[in-house]
């Protein structure tokens, strides 16, 4: 495992679930890692307000980002 893995908390909004990533302030695509969400966007916003009230049961591992990723 990389060394800029993380444990972040993992938020179900409308059927889709995303890791939130407090400290860059950002929600990630638990299934889709390429699909970043920055948390003051008007999108983020969105997400925060439908998460009010509900808890944080699960986490998931995230390995960060990936740039420039040779295959």
């Amino acid at each position: 495992m990389n060394s800029d893995a993380k444990l972040l908390p993992l938020a179900k909004v409308a059927d889709k679930e995303f890791l939130v990533d407090i400290e860059n302030r950002e929600f990630r695509d638990f299934d889709n890692s390429k699909n970043v969400i920055k948390m003051h966007s008007p999108i983020g916003r969105q997400i925060i307000r439908d998460m009010q009230g509900t808890g944080w049961n699960n986490m998931g591992i995230s390995t960060g980002r990936h740039k420039d990723l040779v295959v």
